[in-house]
């Protein structure tokens, strides 16, 4: 092997190294916008200077804002290992035609809007001196990168009967299991949104596209006994019947309807009962774990040039 291999797990940390070991020699930055301003490219793809403000921001949860506080070299050196990495996933997933379902955005949207007051989602972003419509290309991009990120993990990451069955035979406890609920959420802009859909989930539709419903899948909030049910799920959400849907149920900004797709009585545990479960306890570390070795695998093996020193924008500017 060459002198230069460098090892996968301090491949991406390199570059970011070398970006902030150069910004005391470096010169002035340009009159671009961030939305033209190349700071590196991984296999001729560029890296824009608002990728990097943007993964700042991400890591600062959005505050506080740049305009209060300008990000240090760690910062930097941080945001742009992110910003290569995310590039190195999103090109895959496009290379393996993964797209986002209609509406998931307008969902992901409504469900950050549910954390805050009305207009206080708006306030925030305001603060941290980021554009909505920035700050929703943000979230897209992170939806793409997680759902290829998802389709990485996943390949060749398997798990066998026997394995469920040894897990269960560990973990198993006799005792009577409660009776649960699965429930899958629904978000809305608007309570009457929400009437229509539920008139089309009640008819059988299992999604609520037909009704002009952004959030056309909703989420699986997975199961619950009666007492696990989170504050935001009435308790009259599991006295429904398997396939029946709650009243509207009213948020800040958004608007709810609860599902009950799945209903188990109580019962003693069974293997045929918590297979699936098990299944995925087993999964998720495999599939974190292959996914961090392809990721390592591929940002080694891809060529990277950095612009370092348009960087130094970021600690210069004047506030």
């Amino acid at each position: 092997m060459g002198r230069d291999r460098v090892s996968p797990a301090r491949a991406v940390a390199r570059f970011a190294v070398v970006a902030a070991l150069l910004w005391g020699c470096s010169p002035a930055p340009s009159n671009r916008t961030d939305a033209e301003t190349v700071v590196a490219e991984v296999d001729g793809e560029p890296v824009l200077l608002k990728d990097v403000r943007n993964e700042i921001l991400s890591m600062r949860g959005y505050t506080p804002s740049l305009e209060a506080r300008r990000p240090s070299r760690g910062e930097v050196s941080e945001a742009v290992r992110r910003a290569i990495e995310r590039t190195v996933v999103l090109r895959e997933g496009r290379r393996r035609g993964i797209t986002l379902p209609a509406g998931s955005l307008e969902e992901e949207v409504m469900r950050f809007r549910a954390d805050f007051p009305p207009g206080g989602l708006e306030k925030a972003l305001l603060q941290a001196g980021m554009e909505p419509d920035a700050w929703r290309e943000q979230l897209r991009s992170s939806l793409l990168y997680r759902r290829s990120a998802g389709a990485i993990a996943a390949d060749g990451v398997t798990v066998t009967p026997q394995e469920v069955e040894e897990a269960f035979r560990k973990e198993r406890n006799p005792a009577s299991v409660p009776e649960r609920i699965r429930v899958r959420q629904y978000l809305f802009d608007s309570a009457e949104r929400a009437a229509v859909a539920r008139e089309k989930l009640q008819a059988g539709s299992s999604v609520a596209r037909e009704a002009g419903d952004p959030s056309v899948e909703g989420v699986d909030l997975g199961f619950f006994r009666l007492d696990e049910l989170p504050p935001e799920i009435p308790a009259g959400v599991f006295d429904l019947p398997e396939g029946g849907v709650s009243e509207p149920v009213p948020g800040e900004g958004v608007t709810s309807l609860f599902r009950v797709t799945r209903r188990e009585a109580a019962g003693v545990q069974t293997l045929g009962r918590e297979e699936a479960r098990i299944r995925e306890s087993i999964l998720a570390p495999r599939r974190e774990a292959a996914f961090r070795r392809w990721l390592a695998q591929a940002t080694a093996g891809a060529r990277v040039k950095m612009q370092a020193e348009l960087l130094q924008k970021l600690v210069e500017e004047k506030r």
